[in-house]
């Protein structure tokens, strides 16, 4: 995992820090396909997590602000700006600076692998993915000890 250039305290901006022991994972899906959208939600739904939705990154940046998801998993690729773009405005905002971020892709070539992770991506995965490694790679990063501190 890298370290991105923006600083990020970490502390949620009511001040309260959410115990994971008692609370399901929220995970938001940015995802400009609707079918597949709504197969990551089934498969993370069936592992214990909640779901919410966004069509686009705009609307996942907005979503992200009002719902404060835990984790966020997006397409690299949208209609409106690329997963780092959003990436970089969400790890701007000290409401949204520490959610992990996992990219989903198709794109294998390493620039945009670099660029995400650069950027703070905690995760680049490659499509297709099987609901075995897409909620194993959730919980390596819920499970860290960093995301008990940050959340």
């Amino acid at each position: 995992m890298r370290k991105f250039s923006v600083f990020c305290s970490g502390v949620m901006a009511d001040g309260l820090l959410r115990s994971k022991a008692l609370m399901a994972t929220k995970i938001l899906i940015i995802e400009d396909n609707s079918d597949l959208a709504e197969l990551l939600a089934i498969y993370l739904r069936g592992a214990g997590f909640e779901t919410l939705q966004a069509g686009n990154s705009a609307q996942g940046i907005s979503k992200a602000l009002v719902e404060r998801p835990d984790l966020v998993i997006t397409d690299l690729h949208l209609p409106d700006m690329t997963a780092v773009e959003a990436t970089i405005i969400l790890k701007q905002d000290p409401m949204t600076c520490a959610i992990p971020i996992i990219v989903l892709t198709a794109t294998t070539v390493r620039e945009w692998r670099n660029k995400a992770l650069d950027a703070g991506v905690a995760e680049y995965l490659i499509k297709p993915i099987s609901p075995t490694d897409l909620t194993n790679a959730v919980r390596k990063i819920i499970q860290a000890p960093s995301f008990f501190t940050a959340h």
